[in-house]
């Protein structure tokens, strides 16, 4: 099998050079970091720990994924990684297993003992049950998580031929090989705190707001392509979700002003609430599209 080892990273000085390290004693592939605008040392810090450094100066995750891509032209199989240590390189091996025998897609799912306390905020574990949860409803193949360790043949890509470009590469990646009924194997894998640096989506108001931004748009267009009632439902419970978290930031605002953190935890939790809302109202469409049918 002929892999290569892709890590997204921006701005990862503090940590890339033990990451590629301890990923280089799992992984005997080609390790090619992406840097991805960063405006430190991570280029310089890959490449002395013996990574192959490409650049795509324009900051975007999927647009990363998609030029470590390019940049593999002979490999037939792609693994992603995260470059801030919170993945293990110690799962590459399980994932790697299941292409091997046949999936196209190998995706991580992060729970049990491996899973460091408080490694995953609980608005990010509940968004990625209710994503996977959504892309079930929409495709009939429900996944457990969103992780960023992933393992994916270059056939697979070019299938579904993603475009998203930024965070809501991973959900358009899962959404497209679950709606093209492509073999997906879900593997029990470690996670852990990231190693050094501030994280790009839940460090910040604005990275948590692009980030829930572009799952949700990705989501919503994975609907569309299956337009039914259970979308129209879905559609309506998040426009409800929507208006009620509208309310409840401006009552924010009105008390006085309120610092970054507040901000930051109450978009965590906003996203999550709108997946609920398209959740709880796409099971409502699916009842009623189910009575309908039966009634006549």
């Amino acid at each position: 099998m002929n892999a290569a080892l892709i890590l997204p990273a921006r701005d990862e000085a503090e940590c890339i050079e033990a990451v590629v390290r301890e990923a280089r004693q799992y992984f005997h592939g080609e390790i090619i970091v992406v840097d991805n605008g960063s405006t430190d040392a991570t280029a310089m810090r890959a490449a002395a720990a013996g990574a192959r450094v490409i650049h795509a100066p324009e900051p975007g995750y999927g647009r990363a994924c998609m030029a470590g891509v390019t940049a593999a032209a002979t490999c037939d199989v792609f693994v992603f990684m995260d470059a801030d240590g919170s993945d293990c390189p110690e799962d590459i091996p399980a994932l790697l297993a299941e292409i091997d025998g046949g999936a196209a897609l190998a995706i991580g799912v992060r729970t049990g003992e491996r899973v460091a306390p408080g490694s995953i905020a609980p608005a990010a574990r509940l968004g990625n049950w209710l994503s996977g949860t959504l892309i079930g409803l929409w495709t009939g193949r429900r996944l457990k998580d969103l992780s960023p360790l992933k393992a994916v043949t270059r056939e697979a890509v070019v299938t579904i031929e993603p475009s998203e470009m930024t965070y809501g590469w991973t959900v358009e990646l899962l959404a497209g090989a679950a709606r093209r009924k492509l073999a997906i194997a879900e593997v029990e894998t470690s996670y852990r705190h990231r190693a050094g640096g501030t994280s790009k989506v839940s460090g910040t108001l604005s990275g948590s707001f692009r980030a829930g931004w572009r799952i949700l748009s990705v989501l919503g267009r994975v609907g569309l392509r299956s337009l039914s009632a259970r979308m129209i439902g879905a559609a309506a419970g998040a426009a409800a979700a929507g208006g009620m978290l509208s309310v409840y930031t401006a009552w924010l605002f009105a008390r006085g002003p309120s610092s970054d953190a507040v901000l930051v935890s109450t978009w965590l939790f906003a996203w999550p609430a709108i997946l609920c809302g398209m959740l709880g109202g796409g099971a409502i469409g699916g009842v009623l599209s189910h009575g309908r049918q039966a009634g006549r």
